[in-house]
């Protein structure tokens, strides 16, 4: 499980947009194993440009890293649920660690580390999807974490976790936390008017890594709510709990 030593200084930065450094630095993480960070925060598409060999490329990208690091998230979420609530049921604790471990909740995460200002991509992807794509950010947040768990063991992962994770865990570490707006307004809806809410987007600002989408919620084109969020699910979440709020007035 111990990834290969190898130094900074002779492992290549090149492609990086900002030095990985700042990013441990600010994100309080003292690694060694820089090769295993850099593959971390490095998309598949970086290689395509080099003739390398397929096991080389899956050891310098984040697949086989996201793929540790999702466990290891999942574990120690579960872990956190499981004491935190002794009451909750497996039904109640399986929702809630579905809403923390979800890509909506870690792309958040990602954004709030600051990630895509460390992501390296190839040309292709770099003028296409960008590096701050939501599916790359939560992927590296993924990988960054078994990088940890790879050189410093599972407890110290668990605790970078559970720290990056704070803000969301403490919005939302209780069932009624997470209430489904959505299906709530829904049902009250198909009931009173005999038909179903649409969401439409109103707008949406700010850079890649930072969108910001307002949705407006209708019901026969009469609009009962906004939202706001930092992908359009939050944000239609958000106008389902605005509307409820007018429906009950």
């Amino acid at each position: 499980m111990t990834p290969v030593k190898a130094s900074w200084e002779t492992v290549s930065e090149e492609g990086f947009p900002r030095p990985l450094s700042d990013l441990l630095k600010s994100l309080d993480l003292e690694l060694h194993y820089r090769s295993t960070v850099q593959a971390a925060l490095t998309h598949p598409s970086f290689w395509g440009e080099y003739a390398i060999p397929e096991e080389k490329r899956l050891a310098r990208s984040y697949e086989r890293l996201e793929f540790l690091g999702d466990s290891v998230i999942s574990l120690t979420i579960c872990s956190y649920l499981f004491h935190k609530h002794p009451a909750y049921d497996q039904g109640k604790l399986s929702k809630l660690k579905g809403h923390l471990v979800s890509k909506d909740t870690l792309y958040k995460v990602s954004c709030d580390l600051g990630l895509g200002d460390y992501i390296r991509v190839g040309k292709g992807v770099l003028h296409g999807a960008g590096r701050t794509h939501a599916a790359f950010l939560v992927d590296c947040f993924e990988a960054l974490v078994g990088a940890v768990y790879l050189e410093k063991g599972f407890d110290y992962a668990s605790r970078f976790v559970l720290e990056a994770m704070k803000p969301a865990i403490m919005k939302a570490d209780t069932i009624e936390a997470i209430a489904d707006f959505k299906t709530e307004l829904q049902e009250i809806v198909q009931k009173q008017f005999k038909t179903l809410p649409q969401y439409k987007l109103v707008s949406q600002k700010g850079p890649e890594h930072r969108k910001q989408f307002t949705v407006a919620v209708c019901v026969d084109n009469r609009e009962m709510g906004r939202g706001q969020g930092t992908s359009k699910k939050e944000a239609e979440t958000n106008a389902a709990q605005a509307a409820l709020h007018q429906i009950m007035d």
